[in-house]
């Protein structure tokens, strides 16, 4: 606001010398004209002024029309309009219309045209919160298919790109409400529907995450007490994905114990050797399981794999495994000890070695954007690697964007290690918490509550996030995007 005063005030002392033309009315006998706009380009919420003749000091008569949608006009000179760029306003055409009464309104449509750049903007998908905080929940259209409980992993499935899981975990916080169910969004059709329920997954709501282990097999994690329990359970696809009006998508059977321990808190396969992963909170032992063993388990064989301990931490260390899509190097996300991990992957022996710190300090929890351990993350959850375009014929393609779950916002780590914020924590004009609910711009306006889950479609470069104490799905897509 103060640099939109200095500008305008600007504008009168150059226009001092013309007496004070700059402040006089609409004079409906002299054309109003448009003589240039700055800047050239720019997206949704862009400042723009527009320089011409004649537009009167009265800024509720005066309306803008970028790309034929309507702007915001925030202040009116004589010679000059101060607005916001509309979204969607894709065309650039400027278009000034004056009211004058009864009289027909006069309008002039500039030369130049806006360069309109689309913006990712942050929105919500489905799901809802009751007033009170509490928590419904059912299968159903987009529009009205209740909460989400601490959706804390999303996960596309492999041969139907159109679905979407969300593992639910109702462990300690106030977010993780509701069931344990193993809902399912279907893009395609805007339909959540249920994948699994407690009761088919062995009676556990402490869904930690979930990968395939091909197309028809899918690993799902499990967090529970007792050693000689299951701490990955498989199961096999016993059906096809729905399709016309039909809605039901339990398309999951066979259900048996992949490998038993307790405490499991994360499943993953390496994307070329085909080997399982998985941890372990109690001593934050690293476990690998060979993918023959897993292939016959699922085939009925075999029903104990050997699991082997590549290394481990310390006592109670929380995390989840991401393993980069070349599978040279895999993420290790802390996520009650607030900083990442990286451990290479040794293609000679298939084993991944000793992990270092790539982001954050061990036990330090806060939110500050740096390079390498001068970071600072709280409660780190899931994370997607995502092409940079920018980094092509590089040695490493790949950003990496995560959950900052009581950061309340989404990050990003290069291959580098500089951390940043994708989204998250913006309407510093709201309030001064860092968390809430507002979609819009990535970094402006945008504010999450506590996200968990995260999922990325490549093919439109759309985000999908398990938005934990709002209950929704939040999305992350540039406009105009379906």
């Amino acid at each position: 606001l103060l640099l939109v005063a200095l500008f305008f005030g600007s504008c009168s002392d150059d226009n001092d010398s013309n007496g004070d033309s700059d402040n006089a009315a609409f004079d409906p006998n002299i054309p109003v004209q448009v003589s240039g706009i700055n800047p050239t380009t720019g997206g949704f919420g862009q400042r723009l002024v527009i320089s011409g003749e004649n537009f009167g000091n009265d800024p509720s008569i005066v309306n803008v029309f970028v790309g034929g949608k309507k702007a915001i006009v925030i202040n009116v000179k004589n010679h000059s309009i101060y607005c916001l760029v509309p979204s969607q306003a894709y065309s650039g055409e400027i278009e000034v219309q004056i009211s004058n009464g009864d009289n027909p309104v006069v309008s002039t449509i500039a030369e130049a045209k806006f360069e309109y750049v689309r913006k990712q903007l942050v929105s919500t998908l489905c799901g809802s919160r009751r007033d009170d905080g509490g928590y419904d929940t059912k299968d159903g259209p987009f529009n009205d298919c209740g909460a989400f409980g601490s959706p804390n992993w999303l996960e596309f499935d492999p041969k139907y790109p159109h679905l979407v899981y969300v593992a639910a975990d109702r462990g300690a916080g106030d977010e993780n409400e509701g069931n344990g169910n193993m809902r399912i969004l279907d893009l395609k059709n805007q339909y959540v529907g249920t994948a699994l329920t407690e009761g088919d997954m062995g009676g556990t709501n402490r869904g930690r995450a979930l990968a395939f282990f091909d197309e028809n097999h899918m690993a799902v994690a499990v967090d529970q007490g007792d050693e000689l329990r299951a701490a990955v359970y498989g199961f096999t696809r016993n059906r096809e994905a729905p399709e016309g009006d039909e809605r039901n998508y339990k398309m999951w059977g066979n259900r048996l114990a992949l490998v038993n321990f307790k405490a499991c808190n994360t499943v993953t396969f390496h994307p070329v050797d085909g080997d399982m992963y998985f941890n372990s909170w109690d001593k934050g032992q690293f476990f690998k399981v060979e993918k023959q063993q897993i292939q016959e388990i699922f085939d009925g064989p075999r029903t104990t794999p050997a699991k082997e301990v590549l290394f481990q931490m310390d006592n109670g260390w929380e995390y989840n495994i991401r393993i980069h899509p070349t599978g040279n190097y895999a993420y290790i996300v802390s996520i009650n000890k607030h900083y990442i991990q990286r451990t290479n992957y040794d293609w000679a022996s298939k084993r991944f070695v000793t992990p270092f710190i790539v982001a954050g300090t061990a036990e330090r929890a806060a939110y500050v954007d740096g390079i390498g351990t001068s970071a600072r993350f709280n409660t780190p959850y899931q994370g997607v690697f995502v092409k940079n375009p920018e980094y092509a014929g590089q040695e490493d393609e790949y950003d990496f964007i995560l959950c900052d779950k009581m950061g309340q916002c989404i990050r990003k780590i290069t291959p580098q290690g500089k951390v940043s914020t994708f989204a998250g924590r913006g309407s510093a004009s709201l309030n001064g918490n860092p968390w809430g609910y507002v979609d819009g711009d990535l970094r402006q306006e945008a504010r999450f509550d506590r996200p968990k889950g995260i999922a990325y479609d490549e093919a439109t470069d759309t985000y999908y996030i398990g938005d934990g104490s709002n209950r929704r799905i939040r999305k992350i897509a540039y406009e105009g995007e379906e």
